[in-house]
């Protein structure tokens, strides 16, 4: 799976997304189990837009490396995350380390889940 957040344009990052949502609705995926990630994103993105510019990134740094375990328990306990969630979530949270231009990787990694979360629901994620 090739994500390169920090060179990613909107509508790349919206196609993405809407590839990404029918997977998941393909593989069963439950809209609690992106809403819980989603949420935890939600509260790292209202954090990091309340820092001061250039320094966002440090300060969300460790949340963002810790939702990998919590992936990693999801993926456990169910195939569905395991599939393509996981995957998907871990290669993104890796393209923003990776990063050489953090603040706009991390910004579109906050785009590309919110709209992966309106995608699944209009594909009629569960």
């Amino acid at each position: 799976m090739d994500i390169n957040l920090s060179t990613m344009d909107t509508s790349d990052i919206v196609q993405k997304a809407e590839n990404m949502a029918l997977q998941f609705t393909r593989d069963k995926l439950k809209t609690n189990q992106i809403r819980n990630f989603y949420s935890a994103i939600t509260r790292m993105r209202a954090e990091y837009e309340q820092t001061e510019e250039g320094k966002g990134y440090e300060k969300v740094k460790n949340q963002l490396i810790m939702l990998k375990p919590k992936l990693a328990y999801a993926a456990g306990r169910q195939t569905a995350v395991r599939a393509n969630f996981y995957p998907f979530m871990t290669t993104a949270i890796q393209s923003i380390e990776q990063a050489s231009d953090k603040a706009k990787a991390i910004e579109n990694f906050f785009l590309l889940v919110e709209s992966v979360v309106a995608y699944h629901k209009f594909h009629g994620g569960e």
